[in-house]
């Protein structure tokens, strides 16, 4: 894997899986955030 596009390749590699990993992390928080005080409020009711 030797070409004149090697470096390219390998830069938007990692900034490709950068990019996903920020979006995946950003999705989980703002479900958190949306759903943070469903537990409590379950807990709350079954007792």
């Amino acid at each position: 894997m030797a070409g004149r596009d090697t470096g390219a390749a390998f830069k938007g590699l990692i900034l490709g899986a950068i990019l996903v990993a920020v979006v995946v992390v950003t999705i989980s928080m703002l479900t958190n955030r949306k759903f943070e005080g469903h537990e409590a409020a379950a807990a709350a009711e079954s007792h």
